[in-house]
């Protein structure tokens, strides 16, 4: 299966302080470690965890911009991006 298709990677618990645990295959691919920072983000009823990275901003950035270049705002593409991660889901496991 390629990288790039979403999979579980284990289940997780959310701690007595709100802390979890990230799962040390997943850690040790993205060379985490104590105090490394992880951004959270919301696509509609997803949560998705990734290693914050100036990359990652600047890709932020860069879609953004193409975006408004296009006259698409921020607000209509994640919008349809629930859409699409429902389509994705369908497709992958053939199940909502």
């Amino acid at each position: 299966m390629p990288e790039s298709i979403a999979r579980p990677l284990g289940t997780i618990r959310v701690g007595e302080h709100g802390e979890i645990t990230v799962p040390a295959s997943y850690r040790r691919k993205h060379k985490l470690a104590k105090g490394s920072e992880l951004v959270l983000v919301q696509i509609g009823d997803a949560l998705m965890m990734v290693p914050a990275d100036v990359a990652l901003n600047q890709l932020c950035q860069r879609l953004q911009d193409i975006l408004a270049g296009e006259g698409i705002s921020t607000k209509q593409a994640l919008r349809n991006l629930e859409k699409v991660r429902q389509q994705q889901f369908q497709e992958l496991y053939g199940k909502e």
